[in-house]
């Protein structure tokens, strides 16, 4: 029994660390077919010693063309990156705003695209 509580404490952890590890990747919406690829920006700014940084970045569609899809994807592939949330906007309008905010001394590196019907 108590080797049995054992394995599973020891699959919980490595669960915890996968999860913890993984990139904070944040896709809003769905693309449809005859969406056009409407933006992509590298939004990086380097880390502060023991400080969080923190970017907030308005995109506007181009065209007035309405977003379907906002992808925002982590580059720092160890789990250290920073988070993305969406203030307003986004799919269904013309423009998001989106706040990066980065872990204790760590930097902001991610990559936004934009879908959208022109």
């Amino acid at each position: 029994m108590a080797s049995q509580h054992l394995l599973l404490l020891a699959l919980f952890a490595a669960c915890l660390a996968v999860t913890l590890a993984a990139p904070k990747h944040v896709i809003i919406g769905i693309r449809e077919p005859g969406d056009d690829f409407l933006q992509r920006e590298f939004v990086v700014k380097k880390s502060q010693w023991l400080q969080v940084v923190k970017v907030t970045k308005t995109y506007l569609a181009q065209s007035n063309a309405k977003i379907t899809q906002v992808r925002l994807l982590d580059q720092n592939k160890k789990g250290k990156g920073a988070t993305a949330t969406v203030i307003s906007g986004g799919p269904g309008s013309t423009y998001i705003t989106v706040r990066f905010k980065s872990v204790r001394s760590h930097s902001v590196d991610f990559v936004v695209e934009i879908f959208g019907k022109k």
